[in-house]
């Protein structure tokens, strides 16, 4: 599997994985890890983008 795949799955798992907490529990507690989890999948998939456009443009990680 390729690495922007990956992200790209890290990113829709962190979603689900926020709205299951958030709707999990009345704890507030909960909830605030939920929204702070939620805000990890725009950096997954903005990073799964950057490494599918190196991929097809063939470069490596730091060019």
């Amino acid at each position: 599997m390729k690495l922007h795949n990956v992200l790209y799955l890290m990113g829709f798992v962190s979603i689900l994985a926020s709205a299951s907490q958030y709707f999990q529990s009345e704890n507030s507690d909960k909830e605030r890890d939920g929204l702070f989890v939620g805000h990890w999948a725009p950096t997954f998939f903005i990073l799964g983008k950057i490494m599918e456009d190196k991929a097809r443009l063939q470069r490596g990680l730091t060019e």
